[in-house]
């Protein structure tokens, strides 16, 4: 049996500092997203996400799309 958690399913605001891509989830956590993949489209947008936690706030972002409202 693997111990690997699930992936997280979250919703939020895109954004982008100094260290990269940011996800401010509706809940008021901060997440700094892992990813090699250019996510600029949805800066700024809502968005939902899914990620595997590799940190206390660091997400491998897993996918990403627009939220339904």
């Amino acid at each position: 049996m693997s111990n690997s958690k699930a992936p997280m399913r979250l919703r939020g605001t895109l954004r982008f500092g100094e260290r990269g891509a940011i996800l401010e989830g509706e809940d008021g956590m901060v997440w700094r997203l892992e990813t090699d993949d250019d996510i600029s489209a949805h800066a700024g947008s809502t968005v939902l996400i899914e990620g595997a936690q590799r940190g206390p706030y660091l997400l491998e972002l897993l996918w990403i799309g627009p939220a339904a409202d």
